[in-house]
């Protein structure tokens, strides 16, 4: 069938098609290869092998024939890798040598030889990265000039300044770039202490994203988004959470020429904030800030939308909010008042897909009621969004939330609903994070009125595929029934996040009962003693029966064993009465990729007889991960609230 379509039809296809997809098409026949060949080459990705010693890659790649078709570039560790630092934090200190076809030893080193080291041993580098850099020049001397169209480099760490130095005297029109880099390394020039990037040479950029800056870049980053900004269409601005000290060191990293003193009490993103969107004070005839007429897709982080000491805000107007087709605001400051500003402007949103997370866990009752109100306004003013992804804190009811996410119904495709509210106990270590809302901020009233009247439940009129929830599994089976009458749903995704999992149960995983099955098997002993009664956990139930199901469980998915409450839960979802289109459950964070993975796991039906279900925990990944992963990836990663890398 395929080979009777003409060939620019499927060449399109080619284009839609994505990653093992479009490899699979491929091996089909010659002929479809022949045909996909462009699109199979078109991007390349280079990643470091063993994943856990990223300065390891190789700098030969495939042949020079197959990347004649490249267009795009990417360095990438990997989202799997979780909280990552730059290689400067574990790199050792030897002199400069040729690294493309030998990797650095540690005996080589001036650690392991620092008393016979002199001057004839040449300058004195950081091995590692002076690895990482050599070889990704290797890399890129392999393309034409101006053959890039789109450069990455996400390892999480410092950016080799011959390689930004490289692209813009080679590849100066490039359209897009990404960079995931460590805020808090400290070594990231390996000559001065001064900002090392020039990036003035690339003045046709349309796609930019930076996560995890360092305060010494953000001049530079300011810079390279007002030289593009006439022709932006998608910018992603991800800055890291970090202590007063260190706001106070990034502030003062570059002085402010003009006004010292001003730069010495303006935080760094407030300042980052200020040279992106123009909001220094201005006379009344001075010029227009600077605008984004062709933005389409804007997600910022942790970037003030009001700059405090001007008193200037970000206007819809200038970011053509408009014209956007996807906006995340993610624990940016002001995000409320920058909503409220657009619906009074009167402006018709295009958006389809909407991120807010808001993280202020102080939240007054009263405040919380206006930014829940902020949002509700907002959704009510239009209608088109196929994604909605919303992290919010305080008491605000979800029921009532969801009557205003009705409005969407006739596209809504993905929905996440993260509630999460102070920590009761002020003592814990992790107390400053909150915790997340398990009962979906509704009241036994509420589920009862539900659970009796299906039409009571807003779900009712949405056909979501995937929904995420911070809900414990014992109240899931009321809020999801509608979906018992409906063919959409394909994933459920209960997030538990990570960060609490050190101070509170697991939903999931009775963690008690496995710590003392654990402590067993290190006794040698015959028979486990174990307790039928854990107040902690408070769903063990009397008899035998539990400790044969767990002990299987163990046994046969390699995971602790499950709690009750989830079991009876998975036992009707996945039964005659349950959700029939639902293809599978994953529990626990994945807004890091790997970071959280020993908590996290993945449910799918069982196929024969025994067990309606099996459980595949993300350690052992598997295609049933890659599968879930490869079509909600953005869904299961919404809202995170933890830094890429920790501050250290």
């Amino acid at each position: 069938m395929l080979t009777s379509l003409p060939p620019e039809v499927l060449e399109h296809i080619c284009e839609k098609l994505r990653g093992i997809d479009l490899k699979r098409l491929s091996l089909t026949s010659k002929w479809l290869y022949k045909v996909a060949f462009r699109q199979l080459w078109r991007s390349i990705t280079i990643e470091p092998a063993p994943e856990s010693e990223r300065h390891v890659i190789n700098h030969r790649g495939p042949p020079q024939p197959f990347i004649q078709s490249t267009r795009e570039l990417h360095f990438d560790a990997g989202i799997e890798q979780g909280a990552r630092r730059c290689i400067h934090v574990t790199d050792w200190l030897g002199s400069m040598r040729n690294w493309i076809d030998n990797e650095p030893q540690e005996e080589d080193t001036w650690q392991r030889n620092g008393n016979s080291f002199g001057l004839g041993y040449g300058k004195l580098v950081r091995v590692k990265y002076e690895c990482l850099a050599q070889r990704a020049m290797a890399v890129l001397k392999r393309f034409e000039n101006n053959q890039l169209e789109h450069f990455s480099w996400n390892y999480t760490t410092c950016i080799p300044s011959e390689v930004l130095e490289y692209l813009s005297l080679n590849h100066p029109s490039i359209q897009g770039m990404s960079f995931t880099t460590d805020p808090f390394c400290s070594k990231f020039n390996r000559w001065s202490r001064t900002s090392d990037l020039n990036l003035s040479a690339f003045c046709s950029l349309r796609r930019l994203s930076w996560k995890a800056p360092m305060g010494f870049h953000f001049d530079n980053i300011a810079k390279l988004i007002q030289a593009n900004s006439a022709h932006m269409e998608d910018l992603e601005i991800d800055l890291q959470s970090w202590s007063r000290e260190w706001d106070n060191r990034e502030s003062r990293a570059i002085h402010h020429q003009d006004n010292p003193e001003e730069w010495d009490r303006t935080s760094a993103s407030t300042m980052l904030a200020r040279q992106i969107f123009g909001l220094q004070s201005r006379p009344p005839d001075s010029s227009e800030r600077p605008s984004f007429p062709r933005l389409r897709h804007l997600k910022l982080t942790r970037l003030p939308l009001k700059d405090e000491i001007t008193r200037e805000m970000v206007t819809p107007e200038s970011i053509s909010f408009n014209e956007l087709r996807s906006l995340s605001l993610r624990m940016c400051l002001y995000w409320m008042s920058f909503l409220s500003q657009a619906l009074e402007s009167g402006i018709s949103p295009r958006l389809r897909k909407l991120e807010i997370l808001d993280f202020y866990l102080h939240t007054p009752e009263e405040t919380a009621v206006r930014k829940t109100a902020a949002v509700a306004g907002l959704l009510d003013s239009f209608k088109g969004l196929e994604e909605l992804f919303i992290s919010h804190c305080g008491p605000a009811s979800a029921l009532e939330f969801l009557e205003h996410v009705t409005g969407h119904e006739a596209t809504l495709k993905w929905f996440v609903h993260h509630q999460r509210t102070r920590d009761q106990d002020e003592e814990t270590l992790m107390s400053r994070m909150g915790d997340d809302v398990a009962d979906f901020g509704i009241s036994q009233v509420e589920r009862d009125r539900i659970r009796i009247d299906l039409s009571q439940n807003p779900l009712s009129k949405l056909d979501l595929e995937f929904i995420g929830l911070t809900c414990a599994p014992v109240y899931l089976k009321d809020i999801l029934l509608p979906f018992v009458l409906k063919t959409s749903l394909k994933v459920l995704h209960i997030r538990q996040t990570g960060v609490n999992m050190g101070s509170s149960p697991s939903w999931v995983f009775n963690q008690a009962l496995e710590a003392r099955m654990r402590e067993a098997e290190r006794n040698d002993a015959k028979k486990m003693d174990v307790s039928l009664e854990d107040r902690a956990e408070g769903d063990i139930r009397n008899g035998p029966e539990y400790i044969v199901t767990a002990l299987e469980e163990r046994k046969e998915w390699k995971t602790p064993p499950l709690h009750q409450s989830f079991r009876d839960f998975a036992d009707w979802v996945f039964g005659q009465e349950g959700i029939k289109s639902l293809e599978y459950i994953v529990t626990g964070d994945l807004s890091h990729g790997n970071r959280y993975c020993k908590n996290n796991s993945l449910i799918c039906r069982s196929v024969g007889e025994g067990r309606k279900y099996r459980v595949i925990s993300q350690g052992i990944g598997g295609p049933e991960w890659w599968d879930v992963k490869s079509r909600f990836g953005s869904a299961l990663e919404a809202c995170p609230v933890e830094n890429i890398t920790l501050e250290y």
